[in-house]
């Protein structure tokens, strides 16, 4: 997603109905598929960094306002957020849908 920023459309025509809608709700619903895994805070606060994200980059749609570079560090924050629920995971032993202790 940070290459992509701040429009997410594909510009090789792959992907032609890729934009940032697509790809916000693409993210927002794998943390709907681990929800039960980060915790209703940790879920809520993506889905918060998610929203504010989106709207940084929607207002900054060629990449010249600062906001791009700002809604980048919110998908950082997301990527933290998201080693630490991995990393508490493997800590704490939890297995995983296949019995494996790995973090997902």
């Amino acid at each position: 997603m940070v290459l992509d920023a701040p429009t997410f459309i594909d510009e090789t025509g792959v992907f032609p109905d890729r934009n940032i809608d697509s790809e916000f709700l693409l993210l927002t619903k794998g943390f709907d598929h681990v929800r039960r895994k980060l915790g209703e805070e940790r879920y809520a606060a993506l889905v918060d960094l998610a929203a504010r994200a989106k709207a940084l980059f929607a207002a900054d749609q060629e990449s010249s306002n600062g906001k791009t570079r700002e809604g980048r560090a919110l998908l950082f924050e997301m990527e933290d957020v998201l080693s630490d629920v991995r990393h508490r995971r493997v800590k704490a032993k939890l297995k995983d849908e296949e019995g494996e202790i790995n973090g997902d």
